[in-house]
């Protein structure tokens, strides 16, 4: 889903000691038995940090296993190594080594995701719509439950053969959040907003400068709207603005926007920025293309067709171009 950025030089989310911990088993299962956790917050590693990965699994393997868990049905999903597994994947290997959890809450494995990712990741390191997910995790009470200090555990073990991952105090408010990262209330508060924020507007927060305030507005927008927004931004050739968002949030708070109006207010506020299109698609019926052009091998024949019959239509008429 998402792009490299040098902000993302990092290192994988969870180690292994060379002997394995006691009561932990590690086993090879199909990669295509293993399906991508849903919704997974963090980006995927690409350009030079991933060739090296591939290049060092396709000559080593993958030495440090995967966390999965076993889904009804009987196929896994993956909760720490999607890096790994893809990859895997890259390099041609059809198994990975992994400990496979059972009879796992979606609250038990989001921690997994969450916590394997942070055990050697700094917070700071993180894009906003990855801090909005690990702080999403802290004040959706999970934290405030003793299953999350028990997984914490279990994954320092995991990591060295001991507890090395200092287990955090109960966070149940964004005022003991924003004490504990440094942040004020409101940016903490903002932070959170953008895991309500489909991929494609996450992206654009996290690689455009300046973007933090469009996307926390946008968030209030629900994701069928948010998805028909982008694709009309992309449609026009336009990045919508703060000012725009602000505004979008504000008619939206007054009535849930619908495509019409979000349309409406593209061609009316954003208008100056709409880029020209190269092309306008223009439908034949299949008897009229046969009809003229049965025996035109290619698009440009046809379309230096259409355009000498146009020049002449207009010349016979004495209108100008």
């Amino acid at each position: 889903m998402k792009k490299d950025s040098p902000r993302r030089q990092i290192f994988d989310a969870i180690d292994y000691m060379a002997d394995e911990p006691i009561g932990i088993q590690v086993v090879d299962v199909e990669i295509d038995q293993v399906d991508e956790f849903k919704d997974h917050p963090f980006y995927l590693y690409e350009g030079q940090r991933l060739d090296d990965m591939v290049e060092s699994i396709a000559a080593n393997g993958v030495l440090n296993p995967v966390i999965v868990r076993k889904k009804p049905g009987g196929r896994l999903e993956m909760l720490s190594g999607h890096n790994r597994m893809n990859a895997s994947k890259l390099a041609g290997k059809s198994t990975i080594p992994a400990v496979i959890k059972e009879d796992l809450s979606d609250e038990d494995a989001y921690i997994y995701v969450i916590e394997t990712n942070l055990m050697q990741r700094s917070f700071n390191d993180l894009h906003d719509s990855e801090k909005g997910a690990v702080l999403k995790l802290r004040y959706d009470k999970i934290t405030s439950q003793g299953r999350r200090s028990d997984i914490v555990k279990e994954l320092g073990i995991m990591e060295n053969g001991d507890i090395s991952y200092e287990d955090s105090k109960t966070i149940d408010s964004r005022g003991r959040l924003a004490k504990e990262y440094g942040f004020s209330d409101r940016k903490v508060s903002r932070l959170i907003r953008l895991t309500h924020l489909i991929d494609e507007w996450k992206m654009f927060v996290d690689n455009e400068s300046k973007a933090f305030l469009t996307g926390v507005n946008l968030s209030y927008l629900s994701k069928e709207m948010q998805r028909f927004l982008y694709q009309e931004c992309e449609e026009m050739g336009i990045k919508l603005t703060l000012k725009n968002a602000e505004k979008l949030k504000k008619l939206n708070a007054g009535k849930p926007l619908d495509e019409q109006t979000i349309s409406k207010f593209l061609l009316k506020n954003e208008k100056e920025k709409i880029k020209p299109k190269a092309f306008q698609n223009v439908k034949l019926s299949a008897k009229t293309y046969k009809k003229y052009f049965q025996n035109s091998s290619n698009a440009a024949e046809v379309e230096s067709i259409i355009e000498s019959a146009l020049e002449q239509y207009f010349e016979n008429r004495g209108l100008k171009v």
